[in-house]
């Protein structure tokens, strides 16, 4: 059973057998963030599970008492970008055989920084606009996030 006491002070994280208990029994909050300039937005080359081998966005789990635009920004800067406010684009549940994640989309323009490596993403690319279909390979769930995005763009956005 988890308790207080398994807390990792230095990760802010919890035990590995603490997060497969949290995991099995109720979804996980995350937010993905389109960030994009010069009509392009940045990928990057996911490393782990569940989409190891695959283009994603920056993303990451929410902590407690953040926002999504706190969440997006924090991500974002983890991989050395720094973005103007974050908006909505959309919510998506995401179902992995190991969990279930319920990601927040927004999207933010890039104001600063090269992205770096991180744990999660090995390198980065950015993409031109309006041709997410030419991205190989991408999960699902990204095409329908950019796919949303692009049709708030031109106007044709309609909530699910």
């Amino acid at each position: 059973m988890c308790d207080k006491s398994v807390l990792h002070k230095e990760l802010r994280m919890i035990r590995e057998d603490c997060w497969v208990e949290v995991t099995k029994k109720m979804p996980i909050p995350c937010v993905d963030v389109i960030v994009w300039r010069d009509q392009r937005f940045l990928m990057g080359w996911r490393t782990i599970p569940p989409y190891r081998n695959v283009w994603a966005l920056p993303a990451g789990r929410m902590a407690r008492g953040e926002s999504f635009a706190q969440t997006a920004i924090r991500q974002c800067r983890r991989s050395g970008v720094r973005i103007h406010t974050p908006r909505f684009i959309g919510v998506y549940p995401v179902k992995f055989p190991s969990r279930h994640n319920i990601t927040t989309c927004m999207v933010a323009e890039w104001k600063s920084g090269t992205p770096v490596p991180t744990n999660e993403l090995l390198r980065y690319r950015w993409f031109e606009a309006g041709k997410p279909q030419k991205i190989q390979p991408v999960g699902a769930n990204y095409k329908k996030m950019l796919q949303d995005w692009q049709n708030s763009i031109e106007g044709n956005f309609t909530q699910r």
